[in-house]
């Protein structure tokens, strides 16, 4: 049997121009890179809003699958299920989670919603009209409510007091034009869990714990802005990814990975995914970000959680397009 011809979909070209963007072109080479060693055919194309001529694309391209690394439509990621969308009207297999897998995880009011009915453990939230500016005892951390990335995530985002985060959520809010999410803060630890697809069902990867090393008490532990993309920061340099742990931490890992599985399904997740939590001083996880089709990028979680299984970065790929071909 042929090898199958992938198409490989990045955002539009207008935009590449913040970070993550540009890490998403990036990581399609590197994907690219990754089918040569698997010996698949492979051509990387801008996505393109109008329908008539994304199909124009395709027809082009004629691919057997699309390998879906679109982030952000239009500069906004609120419309990143628009692409699987456009691919399931031309029945075509495509990576990664089902369009609606998408918007549900994507939107974190949704998700929110979507976790409480799933009884999976989610810190308390609410938005700029919903919560109790009342409350003066609890700390929050102002969240997008669509993008992803750690997009506009800095120390004052973390406030003591809801009245506090609301007041941030609103200049937020002025400052980029989008709608925020309020979250309470969870001290402790934080860890996330990749998910990989396989025949068999969902496979959870070594779960990774986030080190915050150095952070002293004026610095809240939180993957901020410059932890993701700013290599010269503090945040960077100090933000460490571990997979050892001691044996009082393995029942938690176990609920960790049990959790993931349940989100998974209960988010109609394909392909591969993640899930973010963080872990009070008592032990409890709380589910703080479901993450469909995560960064694919050599250094980023979940090829590092790949590797930590034993799997190589072609053959995640693989599994990922296998996956594509038996979704219904």
């Amino acid at each position: 049997m042929a090898a199958p011809r992938i198409l490989i979909l990045i955002p539009e070209l207008k935009e590449i121009e913040p970070d993550d963007n540009l890490a998403t072109i990036s990581t399609a080479r590197e994907v690219g890179r990754h089918y040569d060693r698997l010996g698949y055919p492979h051509e990387m194309r801008h996505f393109d809003y109008m329908p008539s001529e994304f199909r124009r694309i395709v027809g082009e391209v004629a691919p057997d699958c699309v390998f879906n690394l679109v982030e952000s439509v239009s500069g906004t990621s609120r419309l990143l299920h628009v692409p699987p969308i456009y691919i399931e009207e031309m029945n075509l297999p495509y990576t990664g989670s089902p369009s609606h897998g998408l918007e549900l995880s994507n939107d974190k009011v949704l998700a929110k919603k979507i976790l409480n009915w799933l009884a999976v453990p989610t810190p308390a939230w609410g938005t700029i009209r919903t919560l109790d500016a009342r409350d003066a005892t609890r700390t929050w951390i102002v969240k997008a409510r669509h993008e992803h990335a750690s997009f506009g995530i800095t120390q004052r985002n973390v406030c003591r007091g809801a009245a506090a985060a609301v007041n941030v959520a609103r200049i937020l809010t002025a400052e980029h034009k989008i709608p925020w999410l309020i979250e309470e803060f969870i001290p402790g630890r934080e860890f996330n869990v990749s998910m990989v697809e396989t025949p068999e069902g969902p496979r959870a990867l070594p779960v990774a714990e986030i080190v915050f090393e150095n952070y002293g008490p004026d610095l809240y532990n939180i993957v901020d802005y410059n932890a993701k993309w700013n290599e010269q920061s503090f945040e960077y340099r100090n933000t460490v990814r571990r997979y050892d742990f001691a044996p009082a931490d393995t029942a938690l890992l176990a609920s960790l990975q049990d959790i993931a599985l349940k989100t998974w399904h209960g988010f109609d997740m394909r392909g591969w995914a993640r899930v973010d939590f963080r872990v009070d001083a008592a032990g409890n996880p709380y589910v703080v970000d479901v993450n469909a089709n995560p960064d694919l990028s050599l250094d980023a979680g979940f090829m590092a959680a790949a590797g930590r299984a034993g799997i190589a970065p072609e053959d995640a790929i693989r599994m990922i397009t296998d996956a594509a071909f038996r979704a219904e």
